[in-house]
């Protein structure tokens, strides 16, 4: 029994290419985060512990399956 193939919602075509796409979202510090880390190593003279906290980044990533479809262009996100 042959796999279903998959069809476009828009027009109906099998003619679909699947990409995997990443989504990567980085989380910045605010500004009152930024000037009290600065304070504090000001105040501590603790430079040594607040390069790596200023060079550290928060980032989520996620791997989404995309289908697009090669006849009308229509692009929707495929379920796990």
């Amino acid at each position: 029994m042959p796999a279903k193939a998959l069809a476009c919602p828009k027009c109906g075509s099998d003619n679909i290419q699947v990409q995997m796409v990443n989504n990567v979202q980085t989380k910045h510090r605010g500004c009152l985060g930024w000037c009290g880390w600065i304070f504090l190593a000001i105040i501590t003279l603790g430079l040594v512990l607040i390069i790596p906290l200023l060079t550290n980044k928060k980032v989520q990533s996620e791997n989404q399956k995309h289908a697009i479809c090669q006849n009308c262009g229509n692009s929707w996100i495929l379920k796990k």
